[in-house]
């Protein structure tokens, strides 16, 4: 901000008003005629150096364009295609005219540059130089023809062996037949691979390009060098100029070579000092003056600038706004205060919609969650109240499926948006009319989930058959498709969402096999193939809540799921079924978290054997509590809460393509080593590991629903391309993704 002070307007106007009203206008006017006359003689010196500067530079680059284009004709020339195969295909081809052609030929391309000592076309795979003189082997052209020193020949090997385009390597002493020649390489591979199969190689001469840069680029110069990489490899002198002009001071303009590496720098005499020793008095006097002024002008200025200079610094930092900094210099600051408040006022319009998008997108997930099974405390209620859900434990529940999968020629988008539309009014409309508070959102398995809930116990079974009928029949009538309209059972309680979803599923899933032509399963035979009650999703948050030692969550899960089996009056053989699973699952997570399960499995072995469901299912619970109690003793306090975040936040984020440990390293500000090791601390697995499960356990349930492409699911559940994700699921469940949907369905 400081150094845009005189680019601003206001500030300017202030400056040359008190300037104006100090100064002395003849003292001002005088001195500013002797200033514009001394300052345009610098500024022509200026101007002309800079002209001849690149005027040298141009030359320059022109010479080694030719040298460029050398290497591009020789390229394409069909003797020097043929000659880089390595076969004897072409051998009577070149004979002796032939090659003395090809010599002749070189030797002209050479000598018309007018810089070079020589030059040589190297083929790295047959040890051969073709060169003006003849064709040698390489060990015999660089000990008998061409010597170098064993730093420049080894640098010049190695560029031989690599693919350059155009390289200027550093200069070198050679001896070239008998004579001491100090030669600049330059590389040029006639084809761009790995170890191409000819080079050209040029030699230019000191002695030569010294004359050349005689002829062509003048005298203006005193000095002239160029550099490689910060090192010198050619410098000229102007020594009668340097001699005329020994009290002058020089000064170096430097330009960058638009067709190599090479940097060049050019002295000449500054024209800053020409002039001031004949004007020296009257320059002292006027700049006291100017100096005396100048700074009155300056402090009454910074006085008077101060306040609009405040607010144009809080504008600018709180916007972090590089425009005023680059303001043209007509530029208003009041104008600029203006738009900056337009600005803020449109970029809090774009955050508030943005937070109210993402408010949005987070509701509808906590709304997924609850139908998955979501095992809340008093801290994770009060989430819920922010996400704008007012549900209690002490509130009644029921979960309604609406899923239009029997409708098989919805291929138009437009007439999917006006059924989404219409299914939005028609339940907006009846639940209105029934007083009744209620949640629609997309769901997985159908293509809409309503979740009815109320304080009082005003929902029956007959009035929950009602209100589907009359939603299958209002929404058939709107959209010319009848969807399939399911409930669940009535359940209390924040869990109780996710076990009237449960029912509702498969009650869809007795339907759909119904429209699939298989009447032969009732409803009771389906119902009876599974009876008991456990979800995959509670499945996999037991599992996580008894890794990280999440006692009262883990004894509420197995709690929820006793009692739901229980109101079912599983039979005998269903419940032992059920019981062994579950120890299952904790057995699986003792062997992840490295203990020997030798001793549980026998335990519950022998209650197995007396079949005793009560103290199978006391013995359940025991291990649980065993293993949260396990877990929470090995993981430190701070561990614990990290690894608390990372689980959280991977069970939320799963689903996203960029999740990844480096991500979650950025996240929570650790190193990528530490977020595996908290997270296989506090899970018992690696994450990646962990990733998978969640991501195949989401895509099985998608599969079984059979309502989305293989490429939409593994789009959804995180992965970028379905051959990932394809050999993600066999790796896990030991089968393809189609052959898991024909088995499902």
């Amino acid at each position: 901000m400081h150094q845009r002070c005189f680019g601003n307007a206001a500030y300017r106007k202030i400056l040359m008003s008190y300037i104006a009203i100090i100064m002395i206008p003849i003292i001002i006017f005088s001195a500013l005629s002797i200033y514009q006359s001394i300052r345009e003689d610098q500024r022509e010196e200026f101007q002309r150096h800079a002209l001849d500067a690149k005027r040298v530079a141009d030359v320059l680059d022109n010479k080694l364009n030719e040298l460029k284009h050398l290497g591009k004709a020789l390229s394409s020339e069909a003797w020097v295609i043929k000659l880089m195969q390595n076969t004897n295909v072409y051998e009577t081809e070149f004979d002796f005219l032939k090659m003395l052609e090809i010599r002749k030929s070189l030797n002209q391309d050479f000598n018309s540059l007018g810089i070079l000592s020589f030059g040589m076309l190297v083929f790295p795979e047959q040890e051969q130089i073709l060169t003006s003189w003849g064709t040698y082997s390489a060990n015999n052209f660089f000990e008998r023809i061409a010597q170098f020193d064993p730093a420049a020949k080894e640098e010049l090997a190695d560029s031989l062996a690599s693919a350059d385009y155009f390289r200027i390597l550093h200069p070198a002493k050679a001896n070239l037949w008998g004579q001491d020649k100090s030669v600049i390489p330059v590389i040029q591979s006639l084809e761009m691979v790995n170890h191409p199969r000819a080079v050209l190689a040029l030699f230019i001469d000191s002695a030569y390009f010294a004359d050349y840069l005689n002829r062509f680029s003048g005298s203006e110069y005193t000095n002239f060098k160029i550099s490689l990489e910060k090192s010198v490899i050619y410098e000229q002198s102007q020594t009668q100029s340097i001699t005329k002009n020994v009290e002058e001071k020089t000064y170096s303009i430097v330009l960058s070579s638009e067709a190599s590496k090479w940097q060049y720098e050019l002295s000449y005499i500054d024209p800053s000092w020409k002039w001031v020793h004949h004007l020296l008095g009257p320059l002292l006097v006027f700049a006291l003056l100017f100096i005396l002024g100048i700074c009155s002008a300056f402090i009454l200025t910074k006085v008077t600038y101060h306040p609009l200079r405040v607010l144009l610094l809080k504008l600018s930092g709180m916007l972090k706004d590089a425009e005023y900094k680059t303001a043209p210099v007509s530029s208003s600051e009041y104008s600029y205060i203006e738009k900056s408040f337009d600005r803020l006022l449109h970029e809090n319009q774009q955050l508030q919609q943005s937070i109210k998008d993402f408010e949005n997108a987070a509701r509808s997930n906590m709304l997924l969650r609850l139908l998955r099974g979501y095992f809340p405390d008093e801290q994770h209620l009060n989430r819920l109240h922010n996400f704008g859900i007012p549900y209690t434990d002490n509130m009644v529940f029921c979960t309604f499926l609406v899923s239009f999968h029997a409708v098989q020629e919805l291929s138009d988008l437009d007439r999917m948006r006006n059924i989404e539309m219409a299914t939005m009014m028609r339940v907006e409309e009846i639940m209105r009319s029934l007083h009744l508070e209620y949640e629609l959102f997309e769901a997985t398995n159908a293509d809409y989930a309503i979740i009815l809930s109320s304080r009082i116990e005003q929902l029956t079974e007959g009035r929950l058959e009602q209100i589907a009928a009359e939603l299958a029949a209002t929404i058939g009538i709107t959209c010319g498709y009848q969807p399939d309209v399911l409930h669940g059972t009535i359940d209390r309680g924040i869990v109780g969402i996710s076990k009237s979803y449960y029912v509702a599923q498969e009650r869809l899933q007795v339907v759909m096999f119904s429209s699939e032509h298989r009447a032969q399963h009732s409803e009771e035979t389906v119902l009876h193939a599974v009876q008991y009650y456990y979800p995959t999703d509670w499945e996999v948050q037991l599992i996580n809540n008894l890794k990280i030692g999440n006692l009262d969550t883990s004894l509420q899960i197995l709690q929820e799921i006793k009692l739901e089996n229980e109101k079912r009056a599983l039979s005998e053989g269903s419940s032992a079924k059920l019981i062994s699973l579950l120890m299952e699952t904790l057995l699986r997570v003792l062997q992840e978290l490295n203990i020997d399960t030798g001793i549980y499995v026998k335990q519950f072995d022998n209650r197995a054997a007396a079949a005793d469901s009560c103290e199978m299912w006391s013995y359940v619970f025991e291990v649980g509590t065993l293993i949260c109690e396990r877990t929470q003793y090995s993981n430190s306090g701070s561990n614990m809460e990290v690894g608390s975040m990372l689980l959280q936040y991977v069970n939320e984020n799963y689903t996203s393509m960029d999740i990844s440990l480096k991500q979650l390293a950025e996240r929570f500000q650790l190193s990528v080593s530490g977020v595996s090791k908290i997270f296989k601390e506090n899970t018992g697995i690696n994450f990646y590991d962990y990733l998978c499960r969640l991501r195949m356990e989401m895509a099985k349930e998608l599969l079984r629903a059979n309502r989305c492409k293989i490429d939409d699911i593994a789009h959804r559940v995180g992965y970028e391309n379905v051959y990932s994700f394809k050999r993600a699921f066999a790796r896990y469940e030991g089968i393809k993704p189609d052959e898991y949907i024909k088995l499902a369905n």
